[in-house]
């Protein structure tokens, strides 16, 4: 027997669990503590399963897992096992989510730009959508695998999952039919109560109606997680690639603006900084040297401007990706000369400001200890930073260095998670 009809099986067959299991643990989402982690990695490991079993299933001629896929695979694992004690569940579960739809993307090799690059978000948006949402119907489609002429144990087993599914249905049916004759019939309703009674209030001791809740929820779960999975597997990567030139050239069309208005627009910034540096420097040094202004708190001086510069840093960013999509490319398609500088000089004042917060935070943490929170904005803070200088190499290398910040911003998040929980118990 051909062992991709088998895979395929497998995989048909472990959606539904894996549906549920997702449902049942994302109704107790706030659960902590060491049997959530083994939880929370339980379902990530289930997933992992689910998304090989069938990716082998259709594509029997790619068995061997990338070292990309394997990176994803295991960011997924760590996220799911630190998120009860990182500092923040509910970012660790986002994260969670994104590293389990974008590995699914990768090991497939449907990414839009053939790879990790500028194009993650519109990857994203296309595995939590457009492959999910139109592999719905894969997943009854897909059942034709144990319709194989000659294979009667396969086509038993399909007719089975059929007939259990039918008769839980219509035992719902069946109690919500009696349920409403007890209401109008006082012989039914006594009979409910002498006999039934006892079976009520065990269902009830067991959730019944949380269990049949999960049950019926999962339903369409299975249907996204199966879809998601199934379309990306039967992909063989060229229509995406097809639209991931199309963003490219779109995008391409639209840099138009000449390198001398970008490099004013940017120099009126890189000014600014300036003069706000010979004017400040004194009073942010401090965090450096711990060297705290007369009449101030150390927490009112760690607090004092430390979002505005985070939030500074963001804006900067948004400069450069401004710059980087509108300005008009020289002769061989990179970033003007004047382009480059103030892009460079922009980005310098970015990592500078990242400096002074964390000098800031750092102040602040060592005094007054941990908290979730502050290990949180330590990372944006770092995040932004090393994010500043991966632009300063790709405009003055003329060629993007998104893959760093993307794989910097996943492995600093565990790190920081692994970190959080250390000093929680300490």
């Amino acid at each position: 027997m051909d062992n991709s009809i088998n895979f395929r099986r497998a995989g048909i067959l472990l959606a539904y669990p894996l549906a549920y299991a997702y449902v049942r643990l994302m109704l107790n989402y706030w659960r902590e503590g060491w049997m959530a982690a083994i939880a929370y990695t339980s379902l990530a490991v289930l997933f992992i399963v689910v998304s090989e079993i069938v990716r082998r299933g259709r594509r029997p001629f790619s068995r061997k897992m990338t070292g990309e896929s394997v990176f994803w695979y295991v960011m997924m694992l760590l996220s799911a096992f630190t998120a009860p004690f990182g500092p923040s569940a509910g970012l660790s579960c986002l994260a969670l989510h994104l590293c389990a739809v974008y590995s699914v993307l990768v090991s497939n090799d449907v990414l839009l730009g053939g790879k990790t690059c500028g194009l993650i978000p519109a990857d994203l948006i296309h595995g939590f959508y457009v492959k999910s949402f139109a592999g719905f119907p894969n997943f009854i489609t897909d059942w034709t695998a144990f319709k194989r002429e000659g294979d009667r144990k396969a086509r038993n087993v399909a007719i089975g999952f059929l007939v259990f599914g039918f008769v839980v249905v219509m035992f719902i049916f069946f109690s919500i039919a009696l349920n409403l004759l007890s209401k109008i019939d006082k012989d039914i309703a006594d009979f409910m109560d002498t006999y039934l009674l006892t079976i009520l209030e065990y269902f009830r001791k067991i959730e019944l109606e949380e269990i049949l809740l999960r049950l019926i929820v999962a339903i369409p779960v299975c249907f996204y997680l199966y879809g998601l999975i199934s379309r990306s597997a039967k992909s063989d990567g060229e229509r995406e690639k097809r639209i991931g030139e199309n963003l490219v050239s779109f995008f391409s069309r639209g840099r138009k603006v000449p390198c001398v208005i970008t490099s004013v627009c940017a120099g009126f910034f890189v000014l600014m900084y300036i003069l706000f540096f010979a004017k400040r420097t004194a009073y942010f040094m401090g965090g450096f040297t711990g060297e705290i202004p007369d009449g101030q708190l150390v927490a009112y001086f760690a607090r004092n401007g430390f979002f505005e510069l985070v939030g500074i840093m963001a804006v900067n960013m948004c400069v450069y990706l401004t710059i980087y999509l509108f300005e008009k490319r020289n002769n061989n398609g990179k970033v003007t000369l004047p382009g480059r500088i103030m892009v460079s000089l922009l980005m310098t004042e970015s990592i500078i400001f990242a400096a002074i917060a964390m000098s800031k935070l750092w102040l602040y943490f060592s005094i007054y200890g941990y908290t979730p929170k502050r290990m949180l904005a330590m990372w944006g803070t770092l995040a932004l930073g090393f994010s500043a200088l991966m632009s300063i190499l790709s405009v003055n290398r003329g060629k993007p260095h998104f893959r760093p910040g993307v794989y910097f911003t996943a492995v600093s998040y565990i790190a920081v998670c692994i970190l959080s929980w250390v000093l929680s118990i300490m």
